[in-house]
């Protein structure tokens, strides 16, 4: 009976209401402590470190309360010595306060690789080795010779190099080929295409890479590496062939609109 009288007291609601609201309180206060120790609802957009040098990347990343871990190094020559070259979330990615980025830095050096034998193989063959090899392709030279683009021997700053030499990795690598008889080559149809993409089509139709002009969309780095072309010399037409070697001028833009146009040009020439 006193069980179920103090149950019905007055005190037993009162310590009951007392304990909801501890409980209730405990919860809050559980709750509050993870959303600040995991910065519930905070987003920071990562800053774009890319060509910065490692000092003002790593000042930047300081600012936007982040944190980094330079992840790897690797070597490419037209940006200077130890700045950032990748950088992992992207940039304008949205992460938590004091997320660890991963850089990738320009190293100081070029790693060197000893060259593989190119000499009899054909340019397609050449091609590929050197591509996997890291190095980039050059000029190619066609001198008089029976074999069409076999090549006869490799060149590094205008000198001959042979199998097992110690050349830097990313190097470009120049080549001597056959130049045949009669050979003429179908110009490659170029427009719209981004600079590396044309340059690659350029290559492999055995010609060379001649002036590259940008118009004044083109402000910075990151829009050349946006542009596309929409003009070129030699224009793409199904009859016009020209001798092995020749060089392609390219301009490039990333205005949408001129470049629809130069396609439009284009289509309607072929018809």
């Amino acid at each position: 009976m006193r069980l179920r009288q103090f149950f019905k007291s007055g005190a037993f609601y009162k310590h009951l209401g007392l304990s909801i609201i501890i409980s209730v309180a405990l919860v809050w206060i559980t709750l509050q402590s993870l959303s600040f120790y995991t910065n519930h609802g905070e987003e920071i957009k990562v800053p774009n470190l890319y060509s910065l040098s490692l000092e003002d990347g790593t000042n930047l990343i300081d600012q936007t309360n982040l944190r980094y871990t330079i992840y790897d190094s690797v070597y490419n020559s037209s940006l200077p010595a130890g700045c950032i070259l990748d950088q992992s979330p992207k940039a304008n990615s949205l992460v938590k306060r004091n997320r660890n980025l991963f850089l990738t830095i320009n190293s100081l050096k070029p790693e060197q690789i000893r060259f593989p034998n190119l000499i009899d193989n054909s340019f397609r063959q050449a091609y590929e080795i050197l591509i996997t090899n890291g190095f980039k392709i050059g000029k190619l030279n066609y001198v008089d010779y029976d074999y069409y683009n076999l090549v006869l021997y490799p060149e590094f700053k205008g000198d001959s190099i042979k199998q097992g030499d110690l050349i830097d990795k990313g190097s470009q690598i120049d080549l001597v080929l056959g130049k045949g008889k009669n050979i003429r080559i179908q110009t490659p149809e170029l427009i719209g295409k981004y600079y590396d993409d044309a340059k690659e089509r350029i290559l492999l139709s055995s010609l060379n890479i001649g002036r590259v002009s940008f118009d004044s969309n083109v402000m910075n780095l990151s829009d050349s590496l946006n542009a596309q072309v929409y003009q070129q010399s030699h224009a793409y037409k199904e009859n016009s062939k020209i001798a092995p070697g020749s060089k392609i001028n390219l301009w490039l833009t990333t205005d949408s609109l001129k470049i629809k146009d130069s396609q439009a040009y284009l289509k309607s020439q072929l018809k």
